[in-house]
């Protein structure tokens, strides 16, 4: 998966969606800065907001290889 990571992206957690699988999501509402992306354990998803917190805005990030 490539992310291109906004320049604000807010409160990154790990929330249950409503089909019962893991996700990323951010707090924040508008289009351009939303982040959702599906994650298998807590740990890949910790993992993942990881990656996005140590890069910076504009970023191309690849999210398969974690």
């Amino acid at each position: 998966m490539r992310l291109i990571r906004p320049k604000i992206i807010g409160t990154l957690k790990i929330m249950k969606m409503m089909a019962g699988n893991l996700a990323v999501v951010n707090d924040i509402k508008s289009s351009p800065n939303k982040i959702i992306i599906p994650c298998r354990s807590e740990e890949h998803g910790i993992g993942i907001i990881n990656k996005i917190k140590e890069a910076k805005p504009g970023e191309i990030l690849y999210l398969q290889d974690l």
